[in-house]
């Protein structure tokens, strides 16, 4: 998935020239859904509890965020992560809503894209329910994020996103195993950037 960033981005640089995505003073809004994997996996639970379970979960993100320079952008997430294990007598479904303070900066700039790198920390707020018992056990956590945008109109983009969260979470009340609720997720979405209220439009050539 990285190698393929890099050579869509590479390809791109030959394009008329048009700034990076998003520009030096935007704000923006980015919505993104795809497939989540657990890797590492969770082994032992499944061992323990004779369980079976998908190897891909879905997954989302909402992301909001300011472009402060044309270097570093900064970006409050809010997701959602749903996981399903397969267990006889009551599955567990665990239900995850990340909440997640980051940045990313941009590793490749050219005409109409930006290929960056990023990463952040923050909370995961975590429900396992199983046999009609729910349980809270909340965690903290981190990502780091490979992605790259590419500019659809002038205030629309195309995000493609691998971002790696790490975090584990004692999710089944009826176990004492921690429970990998992060995971790799590959997702696909659009970004919204716009100016700021007090800026009157982009510079036009004359």
């Amino acid at each position: 998935m990285r190698l393929a960033l890099l050579v869509a981005a590479a390809a791109l640089a030959a394009s008329p020239a048009l700034a990076a995505v998003p520009e030096k003073g935007e704000g923006t809004i980015t919505l993104l859904g795809g497939a989540r994997v657990l890797f590492p996996g969770n082994g032992s639970y499944l061992d323990e509890q004779g369980a079976a379970h998908k190897l891909f979960q879905p997954g989302g993100i909402a992301s909001f965020g300011y472009q402060y320079d044309d270097e570093l952008h900064v970006r409050i997430d809010v997701g959602y992560l749903y996981d399903r294990y397969r267990i006889a007598g009551g599955d567990l479904v665990v239900k995850t809503i990340p909440i997640m303070f980051g940045l990313d900066t941009a590793l490749l700039k050219g005409a109409a894209f930006t290929l960056y790198g990023g990463g952040g920390v923050g909370y995961l707020l975590n429900t396992g329910s199983r046999s009609g018992v729910n349980n809270e056990a909340n965690s903290t956590g981190g990502y780091l994020a490979l992605g790259l945008r590419l500019r659809l109109t002038p205030l629309v983009g195309v995000v493609i996103e691998d971002r790696i969260i790490i975090s584990s979470a004692a999710v089944d009340a009826q176990s004492q195993q921690r429970l990998n609720v992060g995971g790799n997720l590959l997702s696909l979405g659009l970004m919204f950037h716009f100016l700021q209220p007090d800026d009157k439009g982009h510079p036009q050539a004359p």
